[in-house]
C-alpha cells in the first residue's frame, strides 16, 4: 500500500501563524500535526508515503527524511489549484495497488480495521457534525454505499461529512476520475476538487463505502488548533514537577524547555528551547524557541522565536484565541 499525504497547501486560515511555519509543522500538544500522521501511517506497515509539497516545501522535505522507517518521495504542486489537483500530481509514482489518501491539517485517531476486510473496496472517512454545513463536503449514504458526495453545498444534502481520510484499493479509478476533471477543466470554486472525483467514480459504479471517524483534530485555524491541543492533551498528556513553578497537569513540557517561577496548566504544550519565565499561562502552545516573561496568557498561541513581555491576555470562554507571533 501507499499513502500519499497533500501538505502544499499555504495555510491561509491560520495566519499569522503559518508565514513562518507549515501549516502540517505546526505543534500540537507537543508534536508536529504531520507527526502524527506520519506515525499512524508508520503503524499500518505502509513504508511507501508521497508528500505533495509546495515549491518552498524544504522544511517538509527536511522533516520527513529524518524517519528512517519510511521512504518518502515527493511532488510540487507549483499551483495552487486543490486537493484534487494534488493528488492528480502523484499519478506518475503510484502502482495501481491501493492507496490511503490522507489530508496534512488533521489528526486522526481512528480505527483502521476496516483496511482488513476483503474485500476492501474504497472506503471515504466520515464524520456526523451539527450546526453550520456550508463548510464542509458532505455525502449522502443509502444501505452502506455512498450516493452522492458534494463539495461545500449552499444547501446541505446531509450531516454527514468528508472527514479526510480516503482508502482505494486500487488507485486506477481515482486517477481516472481526477484527469476527467483536469482535462475538463472542471472545478469548484476555482480549484479541482477531490469530492467531485470521487462523485464521478460513483457515477461509473464504483463502490464507496462510509467510515466513522470517531477522534478527528482539525487544526486548520488557530482556535480549532488550540481545541486539538486541548483534547490531544487530555488523552495523552503529562504532569512534571519543576522547582519553583506550579505545574496544573495536563501538560506537555519539552526537555530543552526552561519554566522558572511560573504557573503552567492545564492545557498547555511548550516546545523545546523555549522560555517561560514569572508567568502564568493556560491553554496556550509555546513554539520553539519562544521567549515568555511576565505575562499572563489564557488561550493563546505563541509562534517559534516569539519575544512576549508585560502582556496580558484573558479571552473569554467563546472569543477568538490571541495570536504572538
Amino acid at each position: 500500500m501507499q499513502a500519499i499525504i497533500p501538505v502544499a497547501g499555504s495555510g491561509s486560515r491560520l495566519r499569522p501563524i503559518t508565514p513562518g511555519t507549515p501549516k502540517a509543522l505546526v505543534p500540537v500538544a507537543g508534536k508536529p500535526v504531520l507527526e502524527y500522521i506520519l506515525e499512524q501511517i508508520a503503524g499500518l506497515g505502509i513504508r511507501e508515503v508521497i508528500l505533495v509539497i509546495s515549491p518552498s516545501g524544504d522544511a517538509i522535505r527536511g522533516f520527513v527524511d529524518q524517519r528512517d522507517e519510511l521512504e518518502a518521495r515527493y511532488v510540487v504542486q507549483r499551483e495552487p489549484l486543490g486537493i484534487g489537483h494534488a493528488v492528480y500530481q502523484c499519478r506518475g509514482l503510484l502502482n495501481d495497488g491501493p492507496v490511503l489518501v490522507v489530508l496534512g491539517d488533521i489528526i486522526y485517531l481512528s480505527d483502521y480495521s476496516f483496511l482488513g476486510k476483503e474485500p476492501p473496496g474504497h472506503a471515504i472517512g466520515v464524520k456526523r457534525v451539527s450546526g453550520d454545513l456550508t463548510g464542509y463536503g458532505l455525502v449522502e449514504v443509502l444501505d452502506g454505499r455512498i450516493t452522492r458526495l458534494v463539495e461545500k453545498p449552499d444547501h446541505p444534502i446531509s450531516n454527514t461529512a468528508i472527514a479526510g481520510i480516503y482508502y482505494f484499493s486500487r488507485s486506477g479509478p481515482l486517477m481516472d476520475g481526477l484527469e476527467n476533471l483536469v482535462k475538463s477543466d472542471r472545478r469548484t470554486r476555482n480549484e479541482y476538487q477531490l469530492t467531485d472525483a470521487l462523485q464521478w467514480m460513483v457515477e461509473k459504479g464504483e463502490h464507496l463505502s462510509p467510515f466513522d471517524v470517531d477522534h478527528l483534530y482539525d487544526c486548520g485555524t488557530p482556535d480549532r488548533l488550540l481545541e486539538a491541543n486541548r483534547r490531544l492533551l487530555d488523552l495523552n498528556g503529562g504532569n512534571c514537577s519543576i522547582p519553583g513553578s506550579v505545574i496544573i497537569p495536563p501538560v506537555d513540557i519539552a526537555s530543552g524547555a526552561r519554566v522558572h517561577r511560573s504557573v503552567v496548566g492545564p492545557h498547555v504544550a511548550i516546545s523545546s528551547r523555549a522560555s517561560v519565565v514569572r508567568t502564568v499561562v493556560r491553554d496556550a502552545t509555546i513554539g520553539t524557541c519562544a521567549r515568555i516573561e511576565n505575562c499572563d496568557l489564557r488561550r493563546s498561541v505563541v509562534t517559534p522565536h516569539a519575544v512576549l513581555a508585560d502582556t496580558v491576555e484573558r479571552a473569554s470562554t467563546g472569543a477568538r484565541c490571541a495570536v504572538y507571533v
